[in-house]
């Protein structure tokens, strides 16, 4: 499924509660978070070629391991992440909605975003 329908079938009041769920504390940035829902289910994606790829990934210097995507699958604009396949590699057990939430994250966080997320960028990532 395109990430851009991966977003679409899901409400921001649906996404926020498993955001919060997977980075505590990020309640705080609601209004920054839906202002990035907003604009991405608004957007017109570009296809791509290229998949956000989430599979297991082992912690460097450690025994623990997490379910994630490669920040280089996020580094392009938004556009063309929402064009991209979202893809589970085996063991990679995440429902829709996890991904959903997971790759809105990660777009804020990664992506270039477009200018009138900009300010917002700027106040999650000072955190």
């Amino acid at each position: 499924m395109k990430l851009t329908q991966l977003l679409q079938a899901y409400e921001f009041d649906e996404l926020m509660p498993v955001i919060n769920e997977m980075f505590l504390g990020t309640n705080k940035f609601r209004k920054q978070l839906r202002e990035a829902y907003d604009i991405a289910v608004g957007m017109r994606p570009v296809a791509s070629k290229k998949s956000i790829r989430y599979r297991i990934i082992d912690i460097p210097g450690s025994d623990h391991k997490y379910i994630g995507a490669a920040d280089s699958d996020f580094q392009t604009s938004w556009e063309v992440c929402l064009g991209k396949e979202v893809v589970r590699e085996k063991g990679a057990d995440l429902s829709d909605l996890e991904l959903a939430a997971n790759c809105l994250v990660n777009m804020c966080l990664t992506s270039n975003c477009p200018r009138m997320f900009e300010e917002s960028r700027q106040v999650l990532l000072q955190g």
